[in-house]
């Protein structure tokens, strides 16, 4: 039977297990991400430039509207006598955008294109923080499950040897003060515990737009993966949201000066126009056309041009600023992850593991009278110390995991990424 089915079926004969697990759903990295993403303002915010740059594109495309001119005078009346008013001028006047257009619209496709890169951008950062709080949300669950579990062994200590045998031992009065101090500590310990819970989950619910009295469940600390190879992350590193974004920003930087230069002027305007006029003893309609062009005469308007220029500058600046900084967070996140994975897998080796033996054998010796209360006061806070500081490295690396997703630009969410930290 097949591991699904064995589930299934276990589900049908225990139903209070089943409703628990539908009442109770376990989150994980990914659907925590996933929620964060549904709910997030910030996501909002950055469809919303999307939607403003869209408009902007659309608009830029847009040909002036023409102009409308009537005039209504008497001076045909006065012409031939006859008084009144009259219509006696027509046009329409059509402003020609014949330079401007095409790079008002490479300007709007530029920055459109970089609105949709910070939306990309603003994806990994939320699912970074997502990943931040989960984390540290499984640190602190991780940390009061251990001060529980060090709480239930060290309550029962006093009680083992003369429990079973009241001449295996006597314990001395200074002795059983020593585990009343090992019991206030574990309580001490699980009070710390619930507080730090208590404040990564409120943070928690508070990413994800979860009700306060909405129970967590979450999947375990395990150790982390190696990352890929630094050299195949810097290549992709120009695939970069951020450095994207900074690209095309420098792009419509860059075809804002050609728009600067053809905004210098105001549009060429054609003119057709229809006027009645008195000519040659009687009333006659005129047909013309006209043409008004600007005369730089005393205004070149050079400011919008030299204004272009730097913000070209500035972009160029701020694109490689972002290749710097994304380059140089990528190798220390990326060094600083195989350091912790290193340590933790070392540290589990030559100290957990010996910790937990060490404890193992101190309280079986102290059980049978053979190793006093320091010894097993000792054991039992270097083994405890151990798992806590284990804790924390699993933590620290998923942490860094997230940071090194972050700099390379790959999400938690594309399972497409192969060897993906």
């Amino acid at each position: 039977m097949s591991a699904a089915a064995l589930g299934v079926a276990a589900a049908l004969l225990n139903p209070v297990s089943a409703a628990d697990a539908v009442q109770k759903p376990v989150w994980t990295l990914e659907t925590s991400a996933r929620r964060a993403l549904d709910v997030a303002p910030e996501l909002r915010q950055a469809e919303a430039q999307v939607a403003a740059r869209e408009g902007e594109y659309r608009q830029a495309d847009a040909w002036p509207n023409p102009t409308l001119e009537l005039r209504a005078d008497d001076k045909l009346g006065i012409e031939d006598g006859s008084g009144g008013t009259d219509l006696t001028h027509v046009g329409i006047s059509q402003p020609l955008p014949l330079r401007r257009l095409a790079r008002a619209r490479a300007v709007a496709a530029a920055n459109l294109e970089a609105a949709r890169e910070n939306r990309r951008y603003e994806h990994l950062r939320l699912e970074n923080q997502t990943a931040h709080a989960y984390h540290k949300l499984q640190l602190a669950a991780a940390r009061l499950k251990l001060a529980e579990e060090k709480q239930q062994q060290v309550s029962g200590l006093a009680e083992t040897p003369r429990g079973r045998d009241p001449l295996v031992r006597y314990l001395a009065p200074t002795e059983r003060l020593r585990l009343d101090i090992l019991r206030e500590e574990a309580q001490q310990a699980i009070a710390f515990a619930e507080g730090e819970h208590s404040e990564a989950a409120s943070h928690f619910r508070a990413l994800l737009a979860l009700l306060p009295e909405a129970e967590l469940a979450l999947t375990e600390l395990a150790p982390v993966a190696p990352p890929p190879p630094l050299a195949s992350l810097e290549h992709g590193l120009e695939s970069h949201p951020a450095l994207n974004s900074a690209r095309k920003e420098q792009e419509a930087a860059r075809a804002g000066i050609e728009a600067a230069r053809a905004s210098r002027f105001n549009d060429p305007a054609l003119t057709f126009f229809r006027e009645r006029d008195f000519i040659g003893g009687g009333r006659r309609d005129v047909n013309g056309v006209g043409l008004s062009i600007q005369i730089p005469l005393w205004n070149l308007n050079t400011g919008g041009i030299g204004k272009a220029y730097a913000e070209a500058d500035q972009a160029q600046a701020r694109q490689a600023t972002r290749r710097r900084d994304l380059t140089s967070r990528l190798r220390t996140s990326h060094t600083h992850l195989g350091h912790l994975i290193e340590q933790a897998e070392h540290f589990r080796v030559r100290i957990l593991d010996p910790g937990k033996r060490l404890f193992d054998l101190t309280r079986r010796g102290f059980s049978a009278g053979e190793v006093n209360v320091l010894a097993l006061v000792d054991a039992s806070n270097t083994y405890f110390d151990a798992r806590w500081r284990y804790l924390e490295l699993l933590a620290q690396s998923w942490i860094e995991a997230a940071d090194v997703r972050l700099a390379a630009g790959r999400s938690a969410l594309d399972t497409s990424a192969e060897g993906a930290p």
